[in-house]
């Protein structure tokens, strides 16, 4: 009699603490509430904007140095030799000059651009910590990090109102 009394306590404690334990647990696609909120589409264009923009730029100016090259080229019987080695130096530093300010200019939109989408993911964090301590959920997952869960247990849709009804005026620049 006392092993069947001990036997129904222990399997009494054991699902008592599988019950107590238990977590509430959700998931969202971060990628697709960045993507599809309305701050991140603002984002996601004016960086492609700007990018276009200084991709534009970049070819301007290497348009005019290979013009420069080509005049150059076709003065290359008609001036002495070392006026024309002089040209042609003077045209490769213009080059490496051009070189150096379009990576610059490339290096500074992206840094830029990792600023802004780090402050945004700031912003969404906020709202996804809220929406957890409102909704009593434990962890919220990554579906990208996530091979598959039940629909039921998808935020995505609920938080990326959330993001949009709550961040409305970020500043991108």
């Amino acid at each position: 009699m006392k092993k069947i009394n001990f036997f129904i306590y222990v399997i009494f404690l054991i699902l008592i603490s599988n019950y107590s334990y238990s977590q509430n647990i959700a998931y969202a696609n971060l990628d697709l509430i960045i993507k599809n909120s309305n701050v991140g589409k603002k984002i996601i264009t004016y960086f492609e904007d700007k990018n276009k923009e200084t991709i534009k730029q970049i070819k301007n100016e290497e348009k005019k140095i290979r013009e420069k090259e080509k005049s150059l080229i076709s003065q290359k019987n008609i001036l002495q030799e070392d006026e024309y080695l002089k040209k042609v130096n003077m045209i490769k530093k213009e080059v490496e000059v051009f070189n150096n300010n379009s990576k610059e200019k490339i290096n500074q939109l992206n840094i830029k651009k990792e600023k802004i989408s780090k402050l945004f993911l700031v912003e969404v964090n906020k709202i996804l910590r809220d929406y957890a301590e409102t909704n009593n959920i434990d962890i919220i997952f990554s579906s990208n990090q996530m091979l598959i869960g039940k629909s039921n247990l998808d935020l995505t849709k609920n938080i990326l109102e959330n993001v949009n009804n709550k961040i409305n005026n970020f500043k991108i620049e």
